[in-house]
């Protein structure tokens, strides 16, 4: 996870915080917006980080945070206390990487060049996060392969 997200997670008003209370979901446009995203990884978090759809891709890469308990269901709760979701998600300390793609290794598929795309709802509070590869890219290749059911779920790590 880079910093820039963290920040926008982090900077919730106490009263914001039980945004993500079971039952929370997605927006109805946001929902909208992942159904047609099957072959992209794509996850939905509340404002308080917690995550609250996820496609297919974005399981297999990751992990599935629904079926987790408790504060596991938030991305920043999971990096602060799981070292294991830290590793997934490295970050090069002083490198900026807003135009340039991040790379992730599955463990089935390899190396993955993928870049971040960020919309963030205002109404809802919610963010949607989506990874996409260059089209006709090997990367490409394998976010299919992902949607399709290959590869082992949670099995990537940020490099």
């Amino acid at each position: 996870m880079d910093r820039e997200i963290l920040a926008h997670f982090l900077q919730r008003r106490p009263d914001e915080a039980a945004t993500g209370r079971p039952g929370h979901r997605a927006s109805p446009v946001l929902e909208l917006i992942v159904e047609r995203l099957p072959e992209y990884p794509a996850t939905v978090f509340s404002r308080a980080g917690e995550v609250l759809l996820q496609t297919r891709p974005s399981i297999a890469l990751f992990g599935d945070y629904s079926r987790t308990g408790g504060s596991s269901h938030s991305l920043v709760d999971r990096w602060l206390s799981d070292p294991s979701a830290r590793e997934r998600h490295l970050v090069e300390v002083g490198v900026p990487v807003r135009h340039r793609p991040r790379c992730y290794r599955h463990i089935a598929l390899g190396s993955l060049a993928l870049y971040r795309h960020l919309l963030v709802c205002p109404v809802e509070r919610q963010v949607l996060l989506v990874f996409t590869a260059v089209p006709g890219s090997v990367s490409h290749a394998k976010l299919r392969s992902l949607a399709a059911g290959s590869g082992e779920e949670g099995s990537a790590d940020r490099r």
